[in-house]
């Protein structure tokens, strides 16, 4: 398996009225239904106005903090959709476009335990439900639970038997527990109702690629990659077969491809030196391997501090370390995985609590968060670093004089630190902007 199953079960409820009179409302359900109509025009800024009416007008409307909530949701501000959600549950808790809605953003923001927690309530609820089905299937899925992924899936193709995308990652996840025939199974069964999945084709191709079975393979990556120009793991397969075929110049093409996509990519730079090599072009092909040679040693610094954390999974230190090693090369889900991983077992230790939060604030996501571990870390240890993170959390929340305060109190601590006074130039650029 080289790609997961993709996100296509998450949805976004909206609960949409029938158009109203042009007439400016002046209730708060004219204000939501104005809200509902300009949602379904795609003009979500208007849509936050009339929603943001309605709830003025009537605090305790549920149905319009949800939307509200499923708006900010699409526009991907994560801690705003959440608040507006989390109330609108609060009125309400049968809401169920709330709770459905809530249970993506959980599922998009990694949090994927409460994510199922989430769609557990919802199979209760409706268990007849296909997206509520397909959205538990896919947050079992990316939290790695594939035995648990399978059933989901299996229950969701009983209410679609022909949903290509639920057969496509139901194959995936036995690909992950190595049911090899069931994964090309269910493969071919979607791309007999959808014959163009980027996903399904590649990934079928990727396992006939695995087996040496190229002439099986090669139409398969080449149509997974027509559709989905930015496969690239399929692409890099289909480098493979075609080296394998000796058409070097074609493979050497799609191994550039790859690298443009992906400039960490191992595999891409030994395999291109190796075709570079062939088609005498010694002076590429050197620079290839050369660049190989040191993408090896960034792997090799990352699978030290990996073995170091199995030596010692109860090690708040290893943990920490792994996730600072991730930071340094980009691999942001793995080092926040890590540094949770490490508050998992010592809640207290605020270096952790710094990184995380830094981490939160870098990706926009969980700002909430962010604010309560940099003060924590803080508490903890009233070093000036930590309070920089704070007015950084702050500042990314739009509460900017609290963001102010934390930097000031950050320079009276370290007079001389220069990425003190220029986070503090920024804070003030922004509020100089926005007057």
């Amino acid at each position: 398996m080289f790609q997961k199953g993709l996100p296509s079960a998450l949805f976004l409820c909206f609960l949409f009225v029938s158009a109203v009179p042009d007439a400016p409302g002046q209730t708060p359900q004219e204000f939501y239904a104005r809200g509902m109509q300009a949602v379904r025009q795609g003009k979500y800024q208007q849509a936050l106005q009339e929603l943001q009416r309605a709830v003025t007008l009537q605090p305790d409307y549920a149905k319009a903090h949800a939307a509200l909530g499923t708006i900010y949701l699409q526009l991907k501000d994560f801690s705003t959709s959440e608040a507006a959600l989390t109330l609108a549950l609060r009125i309400d808790p049968n809401l169920l476009q709330a709770e459905a809605n809530l249970a993506v953003l959980y599922t998009k923001t990694k949090r994927l335990d409460d994510a199922i927690r989430v769609y557990q309530n919802l199979v209760r609820r409706s268990p007849e439900s296909l997206q509520v089905r397909l959205g538990i299937a896919s947050a079992y899925q990316q939290a790695e639970r594939f035995p648990e992924a399978i059933e989901a899936y299996l229950e969701s193709l009983k209410r679609s038997p022909k949903h290509p995308a639920a057969m496509t990652n139901l194959a995936s996840c036995y690909e992950a527990v190595e049911d090899e025939e069931q994964a090309v199974r269910y493969y071919n069964a979607a791309l007999a109702v959808a014959p163009n999945l980027p996903m399904a084709n590649g990934n079928l191709g990727a396992i006939y690629q695995a087996r040496g079975e190229l002439d099986k393979a090669l139409p398969l990556l080449e149509m997974a990659i027509r559709q989905n120009p930015q496969f690239t793991a399929a692409r890099y397969r289909l480098g493979l077969v075609l080296t394998k075929k000796r058409e070097f110049q074609r493979a050497a093409a799609e191994y550039q491809r790859v690298i443009a996509q992906q400039r960490d990519h191992i595999g891409a730079y030994y395999n291109l030196a190796q075709a570079l090599f062939r088609l005498k072009k010694r002076e590429e092909g050197k620079r290839a391997m050369e660049a190989y040679r040191r993408l090896s040693e960034i792997a090799q610094e990352i699978d030290t501090r990996e073995r170091a954390t199995l030596m010692e999974p109860s090690s708040v230190t290893q943990q920490y370390r792994l996730g600072l090693v991730y930071a340094k090369y980009g691999k942001i889900d793995e080092a926040i995985a890590a540094l949770q991983a490490a508050l998992a077992l010592d809640g207290d230790a605020h270096y952790a609590l710094n990184s995380l939060a830094r981490l939160y604030i870098l990706q926009n996501i969980q700002l909430p968060d962010a604010v309560a571990y940099a003060e924590k870390a803080f508490r903890l240890s009233p070093v000036p670093q930590y309070l920089q993170t704070l007015a950084l959390a702050h500042f990314r929340m739009g509460a900017r004089e609290s963001a102010i305060k934390a930097i000031r109190t950050a320079i009276e601590m370290e007079p001389e630190n220069e990425a003190f006074q220029q986070t503090l130039a920024k804070i003030r650029e922004a509020n100089e902007t926005t007057k």
